[in-house]
């Protein structure tokens, strides 16, 4: 009986449990659509809509809400009504404010609503967007750091990349379907990258990940690590990590970016469970 109240006398307990004001959704129109590998798109998104639009820190996110089947373009979300089911969260992978552009990066991994939608894009075709969320702090005084993921992370380690020092060493270990999605990596930073081919069967998503980090040996003692790729292998190669490699939790930054046999993953799955 003594819970209501304290919850009554507590108005910052309250507060802080309190949800999220939303952001209003902005109308955006597909204007460059650009083939970076055979999986992989980058569109280019702009509109009036987007102005005032920044991303602060790296591998921020946004949200995208796409049509349903039927639709020619989606129904602008009420600021307080339901999620769109059609709502998926993205990388944005470059904002230019004065051009009132968003680059978006897609993987065209074949099946879900932004997949689907993502192959076809054509100029003109219009999303709301929402957003952007918190991104990744930098420690910009690391002298070597460690970037651990599959494709859906590509967008995140390329904002990273970017806004590392010239005195820093990273090294950027990625898996992909295949050998075609090798593409060029650039930093400010000594850069060294390697790619791993995962098996055909997405039920062995991460193996190759876990193979080739075991193949290079512990990373440096002080070394900064953000690891991003399916759920379950981000668990397994955090506790590689923790455990066989010997690096102290508190410098692993984990994100599990999508899940086996789940449509749409929380965009908040960390991995502080594993």
């Amino acid at each position: 009986m003594q819970a209501p109240s304290r919850a009554v006398s507590s108005p910052p307990a309250a507060a802080e449990n309190a949800p999220r004001k939303r952001r209003p959704p902005r109308r955006v129109e597909v204007s460059r659509v650009q083939i970076l590998s055979p999986a992989m798109r980058r569109i280019t998104l702009t509109g009036t809509e987007l102005q005032g639009f920044e991303a602060g820190d790296p591998a921020s996110y946004l949200k995208l809400i796409f049509p349903e089947p039927g639709q020619t373009e989606p129904v602008r979300p009420l600021p307080d009504g339901p999620r769109a089911t059609s709502m998926r969260t993205y990388t944005p992978r470059a904002v230019r404010p004065e051009a009132g552009e968003v680059d978006v990066d897609f993987v065209l991994h074949g099946e879900g609503p932004a997949s689907t939608w993502a192959a076809q894009a054509e100029t003109g075709q219009v999303l709301f967007l929402m957003g952007p969320g918190p991104g990744y702090q930098v420690d910009l005084q690391a002298v070597e750091h460690l970037l651990i993921g599959d494709d859906s992370a590509l967008p995140a380690f390329e904002t990273i990349l970017a806004r590392l020092p010239a005195t820093a060493r990273v090294r950027v270990l990625v898996e992909v379907s295949d050998a075609a999605e090798e593409r060029a990596l650039c930093s400010p930073a000594q850069l060294s990258a390697r790619w791993v081919v995962r098996a055909a069967d997405k039920q062995h998503a991460g193996l190759a990940l876990e193979q080739a980090l075991r193949q290079a040996g512990a990373p440096a003692a002080q070394s900064r690590v953000y690891l991003a790729c399916e759920a379950a292998a981000m668990r397994r190669i955090r506790e590689l990590l923790t455990g066989e490699l010997g690096l102290p939790r508190s410098q692993i930054i984990g994100r599990g970016y999508w899940k086996l046999g789940a449509v749409n993953h929380p965009d908040h799955d960390y991995g502080e469970d594993a």
